[in-house]
């Protein structure tokens, strides 16, 4: 997945939801390995998005939305699998 975003040296805010955004995605990618539906997802991230890592109600569900999206096979390697440059 690619995300593309023109920031501004002002809009420091935009860098900090990127960086804490992807922080939330590899934690749900994390979470969900073992989760089957979509209901068992939104119960285990939903609050866990909003509260530890400061995302609105719409980007938590964005979030754990995305990482359902990216395919299993994937969502098991080591490695994190969305960075900030």
């Amino acid at each position: 997945m690619t995300v593309e975003v023109k920031v501004s040296p002002n809009d420091l805010a935009g860098v900090e939801l990127l960086e804490k955004y992807g922080t939330a995605l590899n934690h749900a990618l994390n979470k969900i390995i073992n989760l089957k539906t979509i209901k068992d997802v939104h119960e285990a991230l939903y609050r866990e998005l909003i509260e530890w890592f400061g995302l609105s109600f719409r980007v938590a569900v964005d979030c754990y939305r995305d990482a359902l999206a990216i395919p299993r096979e994937l969502r098991g390697k080591a490695r994190p699998l969305f960075r900030v440059h």
